[in-house]
């Protein structure tokens, strides 16, 4: 699923980042991410839960995990 996919980056990310998982995102942000599968930034943008700082940091790898 989309959901569990986000979630493998999201940990795959946390161990590089050496960070706790829901400081990326927490799970109800990846949920609306699955839900809504956006494809463009300003769709991303609107999702509750990312913000401007994690819009430009992890934007393009969350549109090209729901591609993949």
């Amino acid at each position: 699923s989309f959901f569990q996919r986000l979630r493998a980056w999201r940990s795959a990310t946390a161990r590089e980042e050496n960070k706790a998982p829901f400081i990326i995102f927490h799970d109800a942000t990846l949920r609306q991410i699955a839900v809504t599968r956006p494809s463009t930034m300003d769709e991303l943008a609107a999702i509750s839960g990312v913000g401007e700082q994690k819009l430009t940091k992890y934007g393009e790898q969350i549109l090209q995990t729901l591609v993949e």
